[in-house]
């Protein structure tokens, strides 16, 4: 009797699976569990149907039943750690999983499997919370037990894919590229894995192999993925195969290709077109490039204004009680790590001039360049929650401004312990400014400006990794770009104690003996002559500018911008009066202060 029950209740719930009426799926399932709490099928079944219903977080106590239950050969651990990741992803609980991961891993050390896993679950955790590299232990842990998986684990070569793309992200370059070249000498016809490659070289400033590999897989492989179109036509435009032309246009217009690839290809076109001296033509592929991205990717330009609107009112808020925190600026300085080094913010718009200005800080024997690191964000994050930067920075009390300094310095501390400061150059941290105060009050920033056409002509035209939402219609571009003048004017009106250095890059590479001196001045730092030899250091450029910061200054890209000027719209009003395009807002008295 009870077995016909069961088998009715079963396609009852298989039913309703079918016609996606999970939450119905999820109720005959847990009813069932009551009477069958170990059915490997059961459990499976119902967790599936509680992620796809209403309520995902319910799941959790049959993946971790099932975890405990089903052997690490069985056929279905590979269904049971997936969903566990689809869990996390669901609910945001990674914490949960890796948790949960971790006691796996410590029971059964003998199964190369579960260590595989808690890396894994550690890294796409560390990719949840912030898209920029961050340091934590957590990270570093993740690292070593890739590197530990035995080679006769059958997810060997996995495993080490993995690691490749980790040493990458934690910038250990040498060590990923060095994996990545013994991967594809074994694995010479895996194209994802060779993709990978011609990504990671291209990232770390490994221009001729990236290159050489794009051309070979065009060339001798037939191949059908954009990216290495991408790859050479903004890193060697001038090698770019004829045939790859028409190729390039027919991946375009076929609307059913995926919007990156899309994507890849217009830029890839323009590119191709602009070095031709064909700006007509190179413009209107930007701009089909830009429409492919935007048919997927929603852009609310009115909220983001409004945020930044949010931000300002926050910052004069600040300035008026910014007399009575003096008080909470020298607390907070005073329970810092006196080991751990002490920051430098570099920020400004994307393509302002901010990689340059790392580059040449860091090149001084006392800073370390941390590259767009995330940490900062991260912090905040992990302290006073998720949600908009003006709604997190509402929340940061002097409590927490003690939490989120305590915790950046920690992992300024994990990059580079032996130096006195490291160097963040993250531009989209203009927004967090008012963040930044609150927490680092004392702390040295660097405003980078250009001029503002070239500003965002250059991100216009940059295929970005992450492209950028607010890029996609030029009228969004200038909006956004008044809405950073905005924040910026708001931040240097109440920067009372002139820890804001406003630094023009025109000025920069115009006459850099000059003002290169004040900038390491500002940040305390005595000038040093190598901090001008910035592109001889072989550190990875984490950076859409990844060519430029391996040459001496030049000031070959100052005037770019006007190739397109015909074409540039509603950009065309960004431009002030000639005199003061490039300068600052302040004097040299207070830049030198």
């Amino acid at each position: 009797m009870k077995q016909t029950q069961k088998k009715e209740s079963l396609s009852l719930m298989k039913e309703a699976m079918a016609a996606r009426e999970f939450d119905r799926a999820a109720a005959i399932g847990a009813k069932l569990l009551k009477t069958h709490p170990k059915g490997v099928e059961l459990l499976l079944m119902t967790s599936v149907a509680e992620l796809q219903g209403s309520q995902p977080r319910r799941a959790f106590p049959c993946l971790s039943r099932l975890l405990s239950i089903v052997p690490a050969t069985g056929r279905h651990i590979g269904m049971v750690l997936q969903n566990l990741l689809v869990f996390a992803r669901a609910t945001g609980d990674y914490h949960s999983v890796m948790a949960l991961a971790d006691k796996q891993y410590r029971q059964k050390r003998e199964e190369p499997l579960f260590a595989e896993y808690l890396a894994n679950v550690i890294i796409e955790h560390d990719k949840y919370i912030s898209a920029a590299p961050t340091y934590s232990p957590e990270i570093m842990r993740a690292v070593k037990l890739l590197e530990n998986i035995p080679a006769t684990f059958s997810r060997y070569y996995e495993s080490q894919k993995a690691l490749a793309q980790l040493y990458i992200r934690v910038e250990m370059t040498d060590k990923g590229l060095s994996l990545y070249d013994k991967l594809v000498a074994d694995r010479p016809d895996d194209r994802y894995l060779r993709l990978l490659q011609i990504s990671a070289q291209a990232l770390s400033g490994q221009v001729d192999p990236a290159v050489c590999n794009s051309l070979d897989l065009i060339e001798n492989h037939k191949e059908t993925d954009t990216q290495p179109y991408l790859v050479v036509s903004f890193l060697r435009p001038h090698v770019m195969p004829d045939h790859a032309i028409p190729f390039l246009e027919e991946v375009f217009a076929d609307t059913k290709q995926h919007p990156q690839h899309r994507f890849n290809a217009a830029f890839a076109l323009a590119r191709t077109a602009e070095v031709r001296q064909q700006f007509d033509t190179a413009f209107e592929w930007y701009q089909k490039g830009h429409a492919a991205h935007r048919s997927t990717v929603a852009y609310d330009g009115e909220r983001e204004l409004a945020e930044i609107e949010r931000i300002i009112a926050l910052t004069r808020q600040d300035a008026v009680r910014a007399v009575e925190r003096r008080d909470v600026t020298a607390q907070l300085a005073a329970e810092d790590d006196k080991a751990a080094p002490r920051p430098i913010f570099i920020v400004g718009m994307p393509r302002s001039g901010t990689t340059l200005t790392e580059r040449i800080i860091g090149a001084h024997s006392d800073v370390y360049p941390a590259g767009e690191a995330g940490d900062f964000a991260r912090a905040v994050t992990e302290t006073v929650g998720p949600g908009a930067i003006s709604a997190q920075m509402e929340r940061i009390d002097d409590k927490a401004a003690r939490a989120i300094r305590k915790k950046y310095l920690a992992a300024m501390k994990g990059y580079a312990p032996n130096a006195k400061m490291v160097a963040n150059k993250t531009p989209a941290n203009f927004l967090r400014l008012g963040q930044i105060r609150r927490v680092f009050p004392d702390a040295p920033v660097i405003h980078c400006q250009r001029h503002p056409l070239a500003t965002t002509l250059s991100i216009y035209t940059t295929p970005f990794a992450n492209p950028m939402r607010f890029a996609d219609s030029l009228q969004d571009l200038a909006d956004y770009y008044r809405g950073y003048e905005k924040i910026m004017a708001a931040f240097s009106a109440v920067d009372a104690d002139g820890q804001i250095f406003d630094l023009s890059y025109e000025e920069l590479v115009g006459d850099p003996e000059t003002v290169a001196p004040k900038l390491l001045a500002h940040c305390g730092l005595e000038w040093q002559a190598e901090c001008l030899e910035f592109y001889r250091s072989r550190q990875a450029a984490r950076t859409a500018s990844l060519m430029q910061v391996r040459r001496p200054i030049n000031a070959e890209a100052v005037d770019k911008w006007q190739r397109f000027k015909p074409y540039i719209g509603p950009l065309a009003e960004l431009a002030g009066p000639e005199e003061t395009v490039g300068k600052s807002g302040r004097d040299d008295k207070t830049q030198a202060a």
